[in-house]
């Protein structure tokens, strides 16, 4: 049995359960891990250390642990994400907060940004986002090619176009933005090589200038989305924001990330137990800096 049998199986039987189930299991599963010493929550501590310095260490504690809880609900989920019909997912739908934010930029004929950091439940907001407009969504592929057509076919039974981060991936996501539509974009993972140092929370995170790129070729507006996860599987309350600072659009990468940065900022702290801390978001560090993780 392959790695990518074995996971898309054991999301499987997670779609069986009630989602209230899995958020309990979530806070056994999360409550261990904060419990028990392991990797990933040194990595989430060492994160709130560098982000939260103002904060006591009993107060980083208690954010640790819920952090904990609630990324392990994340990944949990996702079997009700991937293997639910369309109509069941929609019974958790809440409310939208701020669909005019979206709704206002296509009145004026233009595509939409609409970036979607790891924070609460993002696989529900792509779904979500098709009945606003029609979505794009950019994506890393996977390396087990098994669990990438799985993947695929599980966003893709959504009504989402999937581009993969390459060159013709990119292309994809122009087109789409060019014809009015949404285009769906992580906007806190590493980038790589493409990318530029701006500060998040203070700390020098490698950042995509991607988003001033297509913004300014396109002329499409940008708004940034998450989708608040309720307690005891109650559903989800989507989040939309206008990024207002016009600095995302200007020409020194540096300002322009800086910019997109501190829109992700804004959302964290308005739900920072759903933020995904257990990322190694600043494991590559400027030429002479040392290594934080």
């Amino acid at each position: 049995m392959t790695k990518s049998t074995l996971l898309i199986g054991s999301l499987k039987i997670l779609s069986w359960l009630p989602l209230p189930v899995v958020h309990g299991l979530g806070i056994i599963t999360g409550s261990l891990l904060y419990w028990i010493p392991n990797k990933t929550r040194r990595v989430a501590e060492k994160n709130l250390q560098l982000c939260f310095p103002q904060q006591s260490e009993q107060q980083r504690k208690q954010l640790l642990h819920q952090s904990m809880i609630e990324s392990s609900k994340t990944m949990l989920e996702m079997g009700a994400m991937w293997f639910w019909p369309v109509e069941r997912l929609w019974k958790l739908d809440k409310g939208v907060i701020g669909r005019e934010n979206i709704e206002k930029i296509r009145a004026e004929g233009r595509g939409v940004i609409a970036l979607t950091p790891h924070l609460g439940q993002w696989e529900f907001l792509g779904m979500l986002a098709q009945s606003i407009a029609p979505m794009t969504s950019l994506y890393r592929p996977p390396r087990m090619q098994e669990f990438d057509r799985f993947l695929k076919s599980a966003r893709k039974r959504l009504g989402n176009t999937l581009a993969p981060t390459t060159a013709s991936g990119v292309k994809m996501i122009f087109s789409c933005l060019k014809k009015g539509e949404m285009a769906g974009i992580l906007p806190d993972q590493d980038p790589g090589n493409s990318g530029v140092f701006a500060p998040f929370f203070g700390i020098d995170a490698n950042t995509m200038t991607l988003i001033n790129k297509l913004a300014g070729r396109s002329h499409a507006g940008i708004v940034i989305a998450y989708a608040e996860r309720l307690p005891w599987g109650k559903g989800f309350i989507t989040h939309i924001h206008p990024v207002k600072s016009a600095d995302i659009l200007n020409n020194d990468p540096v300002k322009a990330a800086t910019a997109l940065n501190q829109a992700i900022e804004k959302c964290v702290l308005e739900q920072p137990t759903q933020y995904q801390w257990i990322y190694k978001r600043f494991k590559k560090r400027p030429a002479g800096t040392a290594k934080l993780y």
